[in-house]
């Protein structure tokens, strides 16, 4: 009996960057909410971006943040992973002098930072995802504060520019995950979906073959792999539909809502 589903959110149910969700998810997640079963929202995006999301249904969810870094109740947080300030500083660094075509972000639990407010990025994380997103001249003030990812961002092709430099320098040090083709997130060594699902599921006394997930996206993989049920969907890449033990259809289809519904 499934007791808990934890679902990705951008490339999974929505198009990437967007607010619009087909209403009839808020509908269908009610309609398990009151049948006792817990959903998740799981995502990269920030706490407020998933909260506007889930309008609708917010209150009744948890939620697992910022690419697994925090999880948390409406209330509460329950777990958070920080970075070392000598971590994150030195990405920033290199991201200035070997990756100037690139931009980044900052994130601490509850709001993130950028240094150029006119952005491209820093536009789309605040309209597009309705992120707290605060331009900020120097980083640096942030040394002591909680934060929990450094994301380099390129719209067409950050994966391919981290390759030569940046990914080789720190995939020892962080957890590194391509989050797709425009952002690669760094977190504190250990964390990620999978672990924060893994966190949740014993906080909450939820064994594995009680808990579906869905995903699409190479930051999913761990997570797919802590459920019994598990689903990515069909415009997912090849390794995450080799991880996941089914596949449903794309998230322009509302693949996820079928097997939602199925479960009611």
């Amino acid at each position: 009996m499934i007791k808990l589903i934890a679902s990705d959110i951008d490339g999974t149910l929505v198009k990437d960057g967007t607010l619009a969700i087909d209403r009839e998810y808020m509908d269908v997640i009610s309609r398990l909410l009151d049948k006792g079963i817990i959903f998740v929202a799981c995502s990269g995006r920030q706490y407020r971006s998933e909260r506007k999301l889930f309008a609708p249904v917010a209150d009744r969810l948890l939620y697992i943040t910022d690419g697994g870094t925090v999880v948390r109740t409406p209330k509460e947080i329950l777990k958070v992973d920080t970075m070392p300030d000598e971590i994150w500083k030195g990405m920033l660094s290199m991201v200035h002098e070997s990756l100037p075509s690139c931009d980044y972000y900052i994130a601490t639990p509850d709001r993130g930072f950028a240094e150029d407010g006119g952005s491209r990025m820093f536009h789309w994380l605040r309209d597009s995802y309705g992120y707290d997103i605060q331009e900020i001249s120097d980083p640096r003030i942030l040394e002591n504060q909680q934060i929990i990812k450094f994301s380099v961002y390129h719209p067409n092709a950050c994966e391919e520019l981290c390759a030569p430099v940046f990914t080789p320098a720190w995939k020892d040090k962080v957890t590194l995950v391509s989050a797709g083709q425009e952002w690669m997130d760094a977190t504190l060594q250990g964390s990620g979906k999978g672990p924060a699902l893994d966190f949740l599921q014993k906080h909450l006394g939820i064994a594995p073959d009680e808990t579906c997930v869905f995903g699409d996206n190479i930051n999913d993989i761990e997570m797919l792999r802590e459920a019994g049920y598990s689903y990515a969907v069909s415009n997912s890449r090849p390794e995450v539909q080799a991880a996941a033990k089914n596949t449903c259809p794309p998230y322009w289809e509302n693949g996820v809502l079928h097997i939602l519904k199925s479960f009611l």
